[in-house]
């Protein structure tokens, strides 16, 4: 009885503090940008997340796995994080497409913004096992 309320006691804890695990649910696409920049995302747990591994967009982001929510509708996907600004939430969006297009929003450089284009060759060269262990929660 007691090891059921400590395993009860662990999940709880562990719902609180959000699962880290994350299982990838897509094939990895990479993107280029306009000069060079390389984006690859990956869809996980379900397509209710993506992973976002940057390349050639500056020291902040350069080697960088981050992971954000995916919203998906008829015909178009939005990437963004929920951020928190005094007691209102709002949505931080970072990549959305049209029609196959991606436009691609600089999380931390707000006037920073381009397409992208698929990269066939990128998604070659670039490894989901990389990408996923790059990931720091």
């Amino acid at each position: 009885m007691k090891t059921a309320v400590i395993a009860l006691v662990l999940l709880f804890a562990a719902m609180a503090h959000g699962d880290t695990k994350v299982v990838p649910s897509g094939p990895l696409k990479a993107y280029k940008g306009p000069e060079g920049e390389i984006v690859a995302m990956i869809e996980v747990n379900d397509g209710k997340e993506m992973l976002v591994y940057f390349k050639n967009l500056g020291p902040e982001l350069d080697g960088k796995t981050l992971r954000y929510l995916l919203e998906t509708d008829r015909d178009s996907k939005t990437v963004y994080i929920n951020k928190k600004r005094g007691s209102k939430t709002y949505r931080s969006i970072m990549l959305t497409a049209r029609d196959g297009q991606w436009d691609f929003q600089h999380p931390t450089k707000p006037t920073t913004h381009f397409g992208l284009s698929y990269s066939e060759s990128a998604s070659a060269a670039i490894k989901v096992d990389d990408v996923v262990n790059a990931y720091k929660p």
